[in-house]
């Protein structure tokens, strides 16, 4: 596998760089992503965002720099570019671009213990906290200073990923490298207040309706539902469900949330695991991935297939 010093020969001899992330990218992908496009831009790189997702709407995301010009047209890779970095993206099926594999040099950054390792060479620490983590090193190795573009970028990777520094991936090396880009003069605590304390009034009023519909199967399994018609109802958009599947945890005696979404295209489900429970295993099952206690993946079930199948996945782990 490859390392940062490989990593930074690579960019050093790269004129064009392409930067991507995975489908649907959330607040670790966006701000790695980001974090890494401004500290190549201050190396005066060539460097171009190929995204299919639009940002530009991104209700939670929108103060990170360059945000707004990710607006899902730019999404093909051309054969001619020196290399593309990949983040936060554990397969092929999932990354928000199309690129030529056998024509490009790609390089896969990533924590995603599920990562297949699809690239030309790819950089996997599952022991990180997230993909935000890993990408402070590498600037670091970059000798690019970390400025206050670069540090509101990648303080999101790590606090969206993190849960606000309060998951079981969060180290003694996290909390040092936020405490740095905290020195940085960035208004960490309005960043907080966004990302955790503060709701607009469409994501009350669809958490009102998703909990309306939500249920605990067998007083350890939580379902919960995400359907358009919810997001029609409330006005809320699809960029701010990406805490939903955590509340379930939260439930007396819960130990496994389940929240299937149903929208226009193809259901996408995001599992959620506490107490020793793998739920990568049963996300692998069904084409997806992710880590031991935060996995997601898509599938061409209906919702009430889906949910019968991982009822009898989980009911077998917890019996």
């Amino acid at each position: 596998m490859i390392n940062f010093n490989e990593i930074r020969d690579l960019i050093n001899k790269a004129h064009t760089i392409g930067l991507s992330y995975h489908l649907s990218p959330d607040g670790d992908a966006t701000g790695s992503l980001l974090g890494l496009f401004c500290a190549l831009k201050r190396m005066n790189k060539d460097v171009k965002i190929f995204s299919k997702d639009n940002l530009t709407l991104n209700r939670t995301l929108r103060y990170l720099p360059e945000i707004s010009n990710i607006d899902g047209n730019t999404y093909t890779v051309p054969d001619d570019i020196d290399i593309i970095i990949i983040l936060d993206c554990g397969n092929v099926e999932r990354i928000s671009c199309d690129v030529n594999f056998d024509k490009v040099t790609t390089v896969c950054i990533d924590h995603h213990v599920s990562n297949s390792k699809y690239c030309t060479y790819n950089f996997i620490e599952d022991s990180a906290s997230s993909t935000g983590e890993i990408i402070f090193e590498l600037i670091k190795h970059l000798d690019v200073k970390i400025d206050k573009d670069i540090a509101k970028c990648i303080y999101t990777s790590i606090m969206t990923d993190t849960g606000g520094l309060r998951f079981e991936s969060t180290s003694q090396k996290t909390f040092n490298i936020v405490g740095e880009l905290v020195s940085t003069g960035i208004d960490f605590w309005n960043i907080y207040e966004g990302l955790f304390l503060t709701k607009e009034y469409s994501k009350i009023k669809l958490l009102g309706l998703i909990f309306d519909e939500l249920r605990v199967i067998d007083d350890e399994i939580c379902i919960i539902y995400l359907t358009q018609d919810m997001l029609d109802k409330s006005h809320a958009d699809e960029t701010q469900t990406g805490d939903i599947v955590s509340t379930g945890l939260t439930i007396k005696n819960v130990k496994v949330s389940i929240l299937i979404k149903d929208l226009n295209d193809r259901v996408k489900v995001s599992l959620r695991g506490k107490d020793g429970i793998n739920v990568c295993d049963i996300a692998e099952k069904f084409g997806g991935g992710g880590h031991i206690r935060a996995a997601a993946f898509v599938t061409d079930l209906s919702r009430e297939e889906i949910e019968s199948k991982l009822i009898e996945e989980f009911r077998a782990i917890l019996k």
